[in-house]
């Protein structure tokens, strides 16, 4: 066998477990992100929620004060 070859195959091989290790730090990483996205959306909708009620809370002091008028 040529020994170009055998440098070339174990260049690929290096080469490509350094790719694999790569990869799946990164995907381990995305899920990291993906969780705190769902935990940030959660909050963003309790935070629309209580602001949807401190309207409608506005909303019923203005008719009171509009009222006493």
């Amino acid at each position: 066998m040529d020994p170009y070859i055998f440098v070339i195959v174990l260049v690929a091989i290096v080469f490509g477990s350094i790719t694999s290790v790569v990869q799946a730090a990164i995907k381990r990483k995305s899920k990291k992100t993906a969780n705190l996205s769902d935990e940030e959306n959660k909050i963003m909708q309790e935070i629309h929620k209580s602001l949807i009620e401190m309207e409608k809370r506005v909303e019923a002091l203005e008719t009171i004060i509009i009222n006493k008028k």
